[in-house]
């Protein structure tokens, strides 16, 4: 059955925004050499996580949601759905907090910094928390009705059962340390410690300049996710703790979850506002042969620029 207009246009942009918007993010990591006071590999492990969601989740969303919800009828379809979105989701809550630990070492611990986070090492991590969480999955993976279709919201979800004391357990074991890192390291931001550090960047150390606003830049992109899930989370414990959310509005329970999900793509905005990151899209517009004034140097600049050099 079709879902109203509203939700099938819904579903539609933000699928559209999550694999638009992270395409991009990803080509300026890996085209450009603008973002260099950050570590690419977490980054590129972030906006990885996210873009798996746009293209191996909600697309199937939004056929769904037109009225072609066959396809999620299919027990073991629906079971790697639900649970590929769960990996999905680990591995970008724990790859963001991994930046944040970056940009933490780098600017307390700088020479252990060098030690702690080069590319190598750096790797090691990122296989690590892919590991970890498809490790989450796999007790249940290959017992095929453990998953169901949530029909409020077009997609596919972990139906616990009698394994939710295994689920609430290894939730929190899962999620637990990556939660405390992100405390702990963005509540550095807010110490008079960091506050001179940062004017000492500004001031001296000009390369790295930029280094301490995309700390600060994280700890946005930290913010923006958990505000857009809490409303749903609320909505599941509310469920739990004191009334059925099956006797809820619809509506409600499609809003809240996809409010969640576009956190995949909101991000985006926020790294418009760092002057590295629109440096690195201009520069990949140049990659494209793009011959807009603020992409390429007109005749004019260049010969100017020759001369110069001569």
């Amino acid at each position: 059955m079709m879902k109203s207009l509203t939700e099938c246009v819904i579903t539609l942009l933000v699928t559209v925004g999550i694999i638009t918007s992270n395409t991009l993010i990803f080509l300026v990591i890996v085209w450009t050499d603008s973002l260099r006071n950050i570590n690419k590999i977490y980054f590129c492990s972030l906006t990885v996580a996210d873009l798996c969601i746009g293209l191996f989740i909600t697309p199937f969303a939004v056929i769904s949601s037109f009225g072609e919800d066959s396809i999620h009828f299919d027990v073991v379809f629906c079971h790697f759905e639900a649970y590929f979105l769960v990996v999905f989701f680990i591995a970008g809550i724990y790859s963001l907090a991994w930046i944040s630990v970056d940009h933490y070492l780098f600017i307390r611990k700088p020479q252990r910094h060098k030690v702690a986070m080069t590319t190598a090492r750096s790797l090691c991590w990122i296989a690590f928390v892919w590991i970890a969480a498809i490790s989450f999955c796999s007790p249940p993976l290959f017992s095929f009705d453990r998953a169901t279709y949530y029909e409020d919201v077009c997609l596919c979800s972990i139906f616990a059962g009698p394994q939710k004391p295994y689920f609430v357990t290894a939730g929190l074991l899962v999620l637990l340390p990556a939660i405390v890192a992100l405390t702990v390291t963005n509540g550095y931001l807010f110490t008079s410690k960091f506050r001179k550090t940062r004017h000492m960047y500004e001031t001296v150390l000009l390369d790295t300049a930029s280094r301490p606003k995309n700390y600060f830049m994280n700890f946005i992109v930290t913010m923006v996710l958990v505000i857009s899930w809490i409303p749903w989370l609320v909505l599941q414990i509310y469920g739990v703790l004191i009334e059925e959310i099956t006797d809820f509005p619809h509506s409600i329970h499609f809003y809240l979850l996809w409010f969640g999900i576009g956190s995949s793509f909101y991000k985006f905005f926020v790294y418009l506002w760092s002057q590295d990151f629109r440096r690195g899209l201009k520069q990949l517009c140049g990659h494209s042969e793009c011959r807009c004034p603020d992409c390429v140097p007109n005749r004019g600049t260049a010969l100017i620029t020759l001369n110069g050099a001569k």
